[in-house]
């Protein structure tokens, strides 16, 4: 996985760019002026070129001051610019590289009313520019000699004859109804490109071009990699792998935990990677109800959860031992079940009866603040929708009952009917054993998090705490807010829950931190060099 920063304060725009870039092995991180100065000065001038110019050269001055090892990092910046035919000549563009000031003081009724005095010539066109920011490496194997390349593209059409109300689309907030989107309608279009449906809209999409440019650019350079789904080469070894499924609170995350604790198994929670695509798609704070979310993504991508899942256990080595919890749909488990296909796999799924998964999810208190029995039946309603009732009658399936009778009955029953030629593999982290270790950043973080976790799941750590728990824990790794503050506002991890509390993000570790943290500590106790 390749890193690449974008430098913008615009999460929108963010958001977009790591759809463009969705098909390819690259983490596009988020450049935060609050650790690292602000990105770069962009003076207000018509003139798009001397823009972009001064303006990367000032981003590359600060990208050198404030970044370590700057010289062998990528980043890019982009701005936007709309040509309005009627208001523009030969020499200047209206509204130009200005759209963001000019959109804040323009209404339709006013630009309408303009427009028809012009004639009612309605073309428009909207560019964007990206600049990428060569490394040594890349300008060696490019033979470039300038610190970057620019990649451009332009989408055609037309500004909307009505003004229509709508609402920003959920999953892609760039189709907003507040930018100058709201009005542009591409070529061979009618609606709006943000009424439009997403693969109608890519069609007409200004960024699309200029992102397709650089990342052919830097694939051809070797810079970064397509992702090529390629799962069925691994081959599985002789310990059991399990696919949990089941209705919320019927004890899927328990059973992945006590298998992670007690049988070293890696945890996988399959509904950690919808998380993630909410979080990178909305930030935090967000008002997205993360079930509707999920709904309408699995509608329009029905394989993300399963094919994000599998490019994890992939890029992480993972071909054994694991327990995967929560896939929604038979359509996912059947195309797990292809891509990994093995005798010691089985699908199962969890019965509890509504009233005590009810009584659990009070207990719970870790999704949201409000928790009343018409939440918990909206969220049964749309599980159901969503078809996690038909994998308890897929004809591989096994069921194991989780009633009223506890966690130990639970546990006894699960280790004697899947787990009886297993020997445990129990694990608590103490702090002992890691004191004195030298670790990097995201692996100080999991294990302390860890020992927390063990402590109390439910508890949330601002950075500032963060920080004081690894320098209480750690003799070799010293580590101020700013270090930890960075780690997580750069990107989202599919390793933490964040939640925005009391005007703060909050982290904990999610199932699949978890996993990674004892992991780390496993390989550390059998003196296997990790670091």
């Amino acid at each position: 996985m390749t890193n690449i920063t974008f430098i913008t304060s615009n999460k929108t725009k963010l958001a977009h760019a790591r759809y463009l870039c969705r098909n390819y092995q690259v983490n596009i991180q988020h450049y935060k002026k609050l650790f690292y100065g602000v990105g770069y000065e962009e003076p207000r001038i018509n003139d798009r070129m001397r823009l972009l110019t001064d303006s990367f050269k000032d981003a590359v001055r600060r990208w050198r001051e404030y970044v370590s090892g700057a010289e062998g990092r990528l980043f890019f910046i982009e701005d936007t610019s709309v040509k309005i035919d009627a208001f523009s000549d030969g020499t200047n563009e209206v509204p130009g590289v200005d759209i963001k000031y000019w959109m804040l003081n323009t209404d339709f009724k006013s630009l309408d009313v303009k427009l028809r005095e012009k004639g009612n010539n309605r073309k428009c066109s909207v560019s964007s520019h990206l600049m990428l920011f060569l490394t040594e490496d890349l300008k060696e194997k490019s033979e470039i000699q300038e610190d970057y390349v620019i990649f451009k593209s332009t989408a055609y059409g037309t500004i909307v004859e009505k003004e229509y109300n709508f609402d920003t689309q959920i999953l892609y907030p760039w189709l907003d109804n507040r930018t100058f989107n709201k009005w542009f309608v591409p070529s061979g279009c009618s609606l709006p490109i943000s009424m439009l449906n997403i693969n109608e809209a890519e069609k007409g999409d200004f960024r699309k071009g200029a992102f397709e440019q650089m990342l052919s650019f830097l694939e051809k350079h070797g810079a970064i990699k397509n992702r090529v789904h390629k799962y069925n080469q691994l081959e599985f070894q002789f310990y059991n792998n399990f696919v949990v499924c089941g209705k919320t609170c019927a004890g899927k995350s328990t059973i992945g935990k006590f298998l992670a604790e007690e049988y070293g198994y890696y945890h996988i929670e399959a509904s950690e990677f919808m998380a993630l695509k909410l979080l990178e798609t909305h930030g935090v704070p967000s008002n997205i109800d993360k079930h509707i979310f999920a709904s309408k993504v699995l509608s329009v991508e029905p394989l993300f959860v399963v094919n994000s899942l599998m490019d994890f256990l992939r890029e992480h080595g993972i071909n054994d031992r694991f327990v995967i919890t929560g896939f929604r749909t038979t359509e996912e488990v059947n195309t797990f079940f292809r891509n990994f296909p093995s005798d010691n796999s089985h699908l199962i799924y969890i019965d509890s009866d509504y009233k005590e998964r009810y009584r659990r999810w009070g207990l719970r208190q870790r999704d949201i603040e409000q928790y009343t029995e018409d939440r918990f039946r909206d969220i049964d309603r749309i599980q159901e929708e969503m078809g996690v009732g038909d994998i308890k009658k897929m004809e591989e399936v096994l069921t194991i009952d989780n009633g009223t009778n506890g966690l130990s009955y639970f546990y006894s029953s699960f280790r004697n009917q899947f787990l009886q030629k297993m020997e445990k593999d129990s694990i608590k982290i103490t702090g002992t054993e890691i004191k004195t270790q030298k670790f990097s950043l995201e692996k100080a973080i999991l294990i302390i998090l860890a020992i927390e976790y063990q402590k109390d799941e439910s508890r949330l750590y601002t950075t500032t705490e963060i920080s004081h728990l690894i320098n209480h824990y750690f003799l070799t790794v010293e580590k101020n807010k700013n270090n930890v503050s960075r780690y997580f506002n750069q990107s989202y991890y599919v390793y933490y829950e964040v939640r925005f509390i009391n005007g703060k993000n909050r982290y904990r570790l999610s199932p699949i931190g978890y996993s990674e943290a004892l992991k780390i500590v496993r390989n550390l106790k059998r003196d296997i060099k990790v670091f």
